[in-house]
């Protein structure tokens, strides 16, 4: 976080441009994360969230006021949770798992659409760049097969990028090494919003599953293996985890964590990605 701020007073338009592309993004995962709550939890029987205007994606019945300004200001943010009464379930804690791993499962649904969807704009861009050899010139991209590896060629800096480092990091590269060249800016800063709503689910369903209240992960921890009576914490324990979560966010131990399972999916995206365009006779 502190060097996300960093980064602010460094390149400060670069760092707007980057709000701007990347907050709608977080704003609609965040949304669709409380609105899965409050859907499976009217459909196990308890309509609190329901009555309360929750069961929806507009943002404005969802954002956090100080949530969203730590979003803007560090990149760090959360939404209201979606009020839930477990006395009106059906099956007390089957029912209280479902509520719980729907938000998580609306994240990870979003995040592989995503990824389908980058997939295919990203197919369709490589099929457009023209074959070259280093003698091409007249042109601001070319493909070709370059120390062993299928590469783009970017003349005009004598560089190159990897046709796989693109897809192993579907979300970040594609849109201004390849989507921009292609099919211009406001292409290529669609693709980018679409790369930020993709990760900002995936960090979502990944931050929401660690078992610390009162995240999501907790009432997993709980249903399946804990099984206490209470589906909640209990104030006091609720206020220590709390305290404690913040300060792991705030070290950059999460951040690191998260990081490194970011990386591991999102290779293993890329490879599958790779063998879908291979299918297609992209790659």
């Amino acid at each position: 976080m502190i060097s996300y701020i960093d980064e602010f007073f460094r390149d400060p338009k670069g760092m707007l441009i980057f709000f701007l592309l990347a907050f709608p993004g977080r704003i609609l995962a965040l949304s669709l994360h409380e609105f899965a709550h409050a859907w499976m939890a009217n459909r196990c029987g308890d309509p609190t969230a329901k009555m309360m205007g929750r069961m929806t994606i507009n943002p404005l019945k969802h954002l956090d006021p100080l949530g969203t300004v730590l979003m803007l200001v560090v990149g760090f943010g959360w939404a209201k949770p979606v009020p839930v009464n477990p006395r009106n379930f059906r099956n007390y804690r089957q029912d209280d798992l479902k509520v719980s791993l729907a938000g998580v499962t609306m994240n990870l649904i979003m995040f592989v659409l995503s990824l389908v969807v980058m997939t295919a704009v990203v197919g369709l861009a490589l099929s457009r760049v023209p074959a070259g050899n280093l003698t091409t010139t007249g042109v601001s991209i070319f493909r070709m097969n370059y120390q062993g590896t299928d590469a783009l060629i970017f003349p005009a800096d004598n560089t190159y990028v990897p046709v796989m480092q693109l897809l192993r990091n579907l979300p970040y590269y594609p849109g201004e090494a390849l989507i921009k060249p292609v099919f211009g800016s406001v292409a290529g800063n669609l693709y980018q919003m679409l790369g930020y709503f993709a990760m900002t689910n995936l960090v979502l369903c990944l931050f929401n599953l660690l078992p610390i209240p009162p995240l999501d992960g907790y009432h997993v921890l709980n249903d399946l293996i804990l099984r206490k009576k209470q589906l909640f914490a209990n104030p006091q324990t609720a206020r220590i985890a709390s305290t404690a979560l913040f300060v792991l966010v705030i070290t950059g131990v999460v951040g690191r964590a998260i990081g490194w399972l970011d990386t591991q999916i999102l290779t293993g995206a890329g490879n599958v990605a790779a063998a879908v365009l291979r299918a297609f006779k992209v790659m």
